[in-house]
């Protein structure tokens, strides 16, 4: 009986999870794209080797004898993650033997990187098992939210859409944004193996042949599916991430979900309710699994770097740094607003902060995010209101993702947060 309905599962989840793969890509390349077609991530290819790949393996746990009792999950994780820090160690140690004057002799060398292949083939073998794992301690936090749909799905004990993650290095991204104006205007990934060379030749290239301000941004996670979530992180980094990545796929569902890319402040909504989600769950999971206590934190905006000198604040400085730059824009002052920009650039790294780049592109890309410091958007402390009224995350996440404009939203925290003595955080002109 209990192979039948996991098979029941295996087989519904497949079908329906289909949804999101065959939602996504088009075969005609935009004239940017096509600037970029030499770096340009496949989302095809990645989920074609990538879906099948999960699921049959997941099929696979249930014959007999391929069941781990909670320690024994618990172990394989931990090790998984401290052979990651080896080898990051590995990594370092090889970098140094081939910069100092002693590179010719070989033979420590030799012996760094058979360690290192033979560390990322055990880290290979493990891959699967600690997706699952983790995925699992994810899925059961949700269940406990009452993230489910109903009907059939329900009877079979189905989170739609299942938690599912594949730890591996993530895509960049290549961010388009006007010159005239801060604002996203496309996405494009990017294979996650473009050197420095090739970004900046790139970046140069789309601002002389398309006169758009763009950047190559690394990108901690992407929600295809199954979810891409960089391994380049701790355990807790990972598991927020990957929280984060799920919420994209369950709003792909929802009304919020679909306003996605229509005007920048639901954009935010939609990246900014997946940032808090992300944060909460992916701590709890985190605590769960270690065993270590928690209480529930209001969000908090996410954090700065820790300051090269106590007077020096970053999240100020960026936020100046937006401001002037909106109104340079707005002034349609163009070249003076990326001067500046530039200029501050060399301030930040002068105070320790070193940005590669900073354009329109760059406030485009984060200020998406409303916690932020490059956003001047209200919208983090309006969630963070608004998830402070909610009798519990569920509520929250559901309330949400039931709107369909900005204004909609705001009608909700009205709504939810009268009587409680606070006025709601009031938008403010962009």
């Amino acid at each position: 009986m209990r192979i039948l309905k996991a098979a029941s599962r295996f087989a519904f989840v497949v079908v329906v999870s289909l949804v999101l793969l065959t939602s996504r890509g088009t075969l005609n390349l935009s004239p940017i794209e096509n600037l970029a077609s030499a770096h340009l991530y496949s989302l095809v290819q990645w989920e074609s080797e990538n879906f099948l790949d999960k699921w049959l393996y997941r099929a696979r746990l249930l014959l007999p004898g391929n069941s781990l009792d909670e320690q024994a999950k618990v172990a394989l994780v931990l090790d998984y993650f401290q052979l990651g820090e080896r080898e990051m160690e590995l990594e370092r140690a090889i970098q140094d033997t081939r910069n100092s004057s002693q590179a010719d002799e070989s033979s420590p060398l030799d012996a760094l990187e058979a360690e290192l292949e033979e560390v990322g083939k055990t880290r290979g073998r493990m891959r699967n098992r600690v997706e699952e794992i983790m995925e699992g301690e994810i899925d059961s936090i949700i269940n406990a939210e009452g993230l489910t749909v109903g009907g059939p799905v329900k009877v079979l004990g189905i989170h739609f859409p299942p938690v599912d993650f594949r730890l591996e290095q993530s895509p960049r991204v290549l961010v388009v944004s006007p010159r005239d104006r801060i604002e996203m205007v496309d996405g494009i990934l990017l294979v996650p193996g473009i050197t420095v060379d090739e970004m900046e030749a790139l970046e140069e290239r789309v601002l002389k042949e398309q006169d758009m301000s763009v950047l190559v941004q690394a990108t901690g996670g992407v929600a295809t599916y199954p979810a891409v979530v960089s391994p380049d992180s701790s355990l807790r980094g990972i598991f927020i991430t990957t929280a984060h990545e799920w919420l994209h796929h369950y709003l792909f569902f929802q009304s919020l979900g679909r306003t996605y890319g229509k005007n920048s402040d639901m954009t935010s909504l939609n990246e900014t309710l997946a940032t808090i989600f992300g944060r909460e769950i992916g701590e709890l999971a985190y605590s769960r699994f270690e065993a270590i206590p928690v209480v529930y934190i209001p969000p908090q905006p996410g954090e700065s770097p820790a300051a090269v000198e106590h007077e020096f604040d970053f999240r100020v400085e960026m936020r100046t740094t937006r401001v002037r730059a909106e109104e340079l824009l707005g002034e349609g002052k163009i070249e003076e607003a990326e001067q500046y920009m530039d200029e501050r650039r060399q301030f930040l790294a002068d105070n320790g902060y070193y940005i590669r780049k900073l354009n329109q592109a760059y406030f485009a890309f984060h200020g998406t995010y409303a916690d932020s410091p490059a956003s001047i958007s209200p919208i983090f402390e309006q969630l963070s209101t608004l998830r402070d009224a909610s009798h519990s995350l569920g509520d929250f996440v559901r309330q949400v993702a039931g709107v369909s404009t900005y204004d909609e939203f705001l009608k909700l925290l009205e709504k939810e947060t009268a009587g409680l003595g606070r006025a709601s955080p009031a938008p403010i002109s962009r």
